[in-house]
């Protein structure tokens, strides 16, 4: 049989400077905040006590006053939350809590639209909005309707292992959600940022893929002429591809031997200055142009890279490349990272590698007088394994070059 408390005053020997002590009505403990209270003088025990004492009255009047409809609810649900170990004043303080954020929520498909007028005002980029608006169109598709709120982690993390991408495609997909979710959180539409502890296990990162002098000479060989300044900036200055494409010949100042890459059109977001290298300078001498984009095309540099022998292109193979080359003769990492505008960490990691520096000198040392005199012609892949960056180029004994290139290197006369 259960104990009756008794709510009474108690004088006790363990507490020399609060002496007198009140146990808390267990219906009560979370309204006090704790089971016992200790007082140093006897009448404020006593009024304490006489405080709970009214409380309980009027809480038992209150239970007296509630309907029978009420009290069978109330037993129901003390039912379903024993198992829990849970109270019913905890499970309803939960909910309203729910309920003040449900309030303030919206739906998954507004808040992904809202994201994306809000990074538009940031003024990122146009590949990194049309990456954004990719990715979060697939997830705002899944869970469009529901109210941001009520997404859990769980959802999020089952939904992206479920997409049919790479372990780096998805954590790409986890990034984006999570920088979104935060904004939500922030503006009070959800209570946590559901993304931001997801993790997916780590992958051996493989070496970064690199091209031979023989393979960029090659694709500069058969490329269009107008492709000649993206492609010798990106293999000889080691500029992203992206960076390369909003590149404006007023940024090529060829008289300081410099590439100005502006905080707008860097990745980083970070203005840096690029060295034009001596062979670098002779290319773009060659096709120099006062004012206008250098021009960039995806149908004409993928016709040029097939032409070279590469099935597929390796992303970011040409900055690989520079980086791979330029480290043996800057011999140092510090001085790389900031050319190329990355860290030294980044530099240790991409592009530490067995390289020699004639081979790293043979490499700046393409003109355009390669593009003129083909040394090497294309042999048929006998085996499709990676074909992508295995190198189909042999010697051959020379050529006639086609009237387009004499032309191009006539220029120079």
């Amino acid at each position: 049989m259960a104990r009756t408390f008794i709510l009474k005053v108690t004088k006790v020997t363990y507490s020399p400077h609060a002496p007198w002590m009140v146990r808390v009505p267990p219906g009560l403990y979370q309204l006090e905040g704790q089971k016992k209270k200790f007082f140093d003088k006897e009448s404020v025990a006593k009024s304490y006590k006489e405080r709970l004492s009214r409380l309980m009255v009027n809480y038992q009047l209150q239970a007296a006053a509630l309907t029978d409809i009420q009290r069978l609810e109330a037993y129901e649900c003390f039912g379903k939350l024993e198992p829990l170990g849970a109270s019913l004043r905890a499970a309803v303080d939960h909910y309203v809590a729910y309920l003040a954020k449900a309030g303030k929520s919206i739906a998954v498909g507004q808040l992904v639209q809202e994201f994306l007028v809000a990074k538009k005002q940031d003024g990122v980029s146009q590949r990194y909005a049309a990456d954004l608006k990719s990715k979060l169109g697939r997830f705002s598709l899944a869970f469009g309707e529901r109210l941001v709120c009520n997404i859990t982690s769980q959802e999020v993390d089952e939904w992206l292992r479920g997409l049919d991408v790479n372990v780096t495609s998805r954590d790409a997909y986890r990034r984006n959600l999570g920088v979104m979710f935060e904004l939500a959180r922030r503006r009070g539409n959800c209570a946590q940022n559901v993304a931001a502890e997801i993790r997916f296990s780590k992958r051996h990162k493989d070496e970064v893929s690199i091209l031979s002098p023989r393979q960029i000479t090659r694709l500069l060989q058969v490329c269009a002429s107008e492709l000649v300044p993206y492609i010798a900036i990106c293999a000889f200055a080691g500029l992203r591809p992206s960076e390369a494409e909003r590149l404006d010949w007023r940024d090529i100042h060829l008289e300081a031997g410099q590439i100005e890459v502006k905080a707008r059109n860097a990745k980083t977001r970070r203005h840096r200055l690029v060295p034009i290298q001596p062979n670098l300078k002779e290319w773009l001498s060659l096709y120099r142009r006062e004012t206008g984009r250098v021009i960039f095309s995806r149908r004409k540099f993928r016709e040029a890279y097939r032409k070279a022998g590469f099935v597929k292109w390796p992303p970011d193979v040409m900055r690989h490349s520079f980086g791979t080359y330029r480290l043996p003769i800057l011999k140092s990492a510090e001085a790389l990272a900031l050319e190329m505008g990355n860290s030294p960490d980044v530099i240790f990691g991409h592009y530490r590698r067995v390289t020699d520096e004639a081979t790293a000198a043979t490499y700046f040392k393409i003109r355009p007088a390669d593009r003129l005199r083909p040394a090497f012609t294309i042999v048929p892949a006998s085996d499709t394994k990676d074909q992508a960056l295995s190198e189909k180029l042999v010697d051959c004994d020379g050529g006639n070059a086609p009237t387009a290139l004499e032309t191009d290197c006539r220029k120079a006369a």
